[in-house]
């Protein structure tokens, strides 16, 4: 029997990839892996868990750190952020360029046999995958202070990852892989033609789970419109989130749906945005 396993988001932890795909006993050239997305950074070993997707053909679909990485290899130097070019430390030149050029392919989505798979999830009041905005595919968690994945209805089950501190998620229609294994917590899979998940725990903690709170207090603004002498800068995540929902942090040329995003899901303007 010709089997699927989805697995979700690696963030470098190559050992567990190559566990969990050994638990479920892959057979080359019979059965597919598909993959969330995400993975890269964070981990311990992202170029062989590149390897491993390369060499067994796993068809994965882009995440945000990958798509964060495509658009700073975009942006000149001068520009990165201290983050940006803390996490570029991590890996030669020709190792990023290898990753960008590769990852770059990926897309947003894959309309599967058993499930759309996407990274975050969808956007809610849209029935197209090509009307909705890449950041929302790539970021999404709440909208309007609901889990996205409470207000959208789709014609079969989806399957998406990007949300750790959601953790696992196993409710009609929906499946969320991202159980936290770069946290010290677990990767997680399954595999429809069997109706069995699958489950690998983390060798350990290999990053912890970040403070954005404490984060948010030296980061810059990229958002046009906040870069004036006399902003206050915000000094918490939420304070963040509160003045990009209200406008007090905004582009000074935004689009409707721009505004509409901002103020459904905040936490999505201030990603792409830079904090």
């Amino acid at each position: 029997m010709k089997r699927t396993l989805y697995i979700g988001d690696v963030h470098g932890c190559a050992d567990e990839l190559s566990a969990i795909i050994d638990q479920f006993g892959f057979v080359r050239g019979s059965d597919t892996i598909y993959q969330t997305g995400d993975i890269i950074n964070k981990g311990p070993d992202m170029m062989r868990a590149m390897r491993i997707v390369e060499e067994l053909g796993i068809l994965t679909v882009r995440g945000n750190h990958e798509e964060h990485l495509i658009r700073m290899m975009e942006t000149p130097k001068s520009n990165w952020t201290e983050k940006q070019k803390k996490r570029f430390k991590a890996l030669s030149l020709d190792e990023w360029v290898y990753i960008r050029d590769t990852v770059k392919n990926w897309p947003l989505w894959r309309d599967t046999p058993h499930a759309l798979l996407v990274h975050a999830g969808l956007e809610p009041g849209k029935t197209r995958l090509e009307d909705m905005s890449p950041e929302v595919l790539l970021s999404i968690r709440y909208w309007n202070d609901k889990p996205w994945f409470e207000q959208v209805k789709w014609n079969k089950r989806v399957i998406f990852g990007h949300w750790a501190k959601m953790g696992f998620v196993n409710i009609p229609g929906f499946i969320g892989l991202d159980s936290g294994c770069v946290y010290g917590k677990a990767l997680t899979a399954w595999c429809p033609e069997e109706d069995k998940f699958y489950s690998v725990p983390a060798l350990r903690e290999y990053t912890p789970v970040k403070d954005k709170a404490k984060e948010s207090e030296a980061a810059p603004c990229k958002v046009l419109g906040d870069n004036s002498p006399d902003s206050v800068p915000p000094k918490t995540f939420d304070e963040i989130k509160e003045r990009i929902a209200s406008g007090d942090i905004a582009c000074k040329e935004e689009t409707p749906e721009e505004s509409n995003i901002r103020k459904a899901s905040p936490s999505i303007s201030a990603e792409w945005a830079g904090y």
